[in-house]
């Protein structure tokens, strides 16, 4: 089914999200994205426009879902890694190091005195026990920093960290802004079956307030301090 209202379309029915992933793909500046759930072919959509320049915005609920049956995507696919040298664990690696190897020379000195004077002999083995076992753990001591940055804004909410954390408070809006220019709200999620296998409702809004005004809602969405955002390494 579909009617018009004013400026607005309405999709009810099996395939009533075509027309979003069109508008998607044709996006020119950006595009706003909130669903509970996603299918890994329509985010990698997203990640192509990000390299075409495109500004993406997406926000989801408790976690970046990967299917290996239906598609090659992966959480990590949406994250650059760099890695950095902790400057700070450096520097006690190699001051530690450095007493360990001292300690090490002291204990090894004072075993080969104990053949003379016996009174070192105890001493120098526990010297050297710990000497040996402190070089180990600084030499073993990681100092390189992993550090996880998004290719483009995402916010993965924990739906179980609210006012109510027994209870389940689920971004359950589905929300696509494209360019400011026009919005749709409905029930379809950004998911195969949202698209194409489930009966659902779409509206289509060109309206240009009524797009701004839902454009600023999924801003106050995304920086909510009502629910807890996911760290990356939680959802990748």
């Amino acid at each position: 089914m579909k009617t018009f209202s004013k400026n607005d379309a309405i999709y009810i029915g099996k395939y009533a999200g075509d027309e979003i992933i069109k508008e998607i793909k044709s996006a020119k500046s950006s595009v706003k994205i909130v669903s509970p759930y996603l299918s890994g072919n329509y985010v990698k959509e997203l990640i192509h426009l990000h390299k075409k320049g495109r500004k993406i915005t997406l926000i989801t609920s408790d976690n970046i879902a990967e299917n290996k049956k239906y598609s090659d995507f992966s959480a990590s696919d949406l994250v650059i890694k760099n890695e950095t040298i902790d400057l700070t664990l450096e520097k006690k690696r190699k001051n530690g190091i450095t007493y360990s190897i001292i300690l090490l020379i002291i204990s090894l000195f004072t075993l080969i005195n104990s053949v003379i004077f016996s009174i070192f002999f105890n001493p120098s083995i526990i010297i050297l026990f710990f000497s040996i076992i402190s070089l180990i753990y600084y030499h073993a001591l990681e100092i390189k920093r992993t550090e996880y940055t998004p290719i483009f804004r995402i916010k993965v909410f924990d739906s179980k960290s609210g006012e109510k954390p027994w209870s389940t408070e689920l971004i359950h809006s589905k929300i696509y802004v494209i360019d400011n220019a026009l919005a749709f709200l409905g029930s379809v999620n950004f998911t195969y079956s949202g698209f194409k296998t489930h009966y659902e409702t779409m509206i289509k809004i060109q309206d240009i307030k009524a797009v701004l005004d839902i454009s600023q809602e999924v801003e106050e969405l995304y920086n909510s301090k009502d629910l807890r955002a996911k760290e990356i390494e939680e959802w990748i």
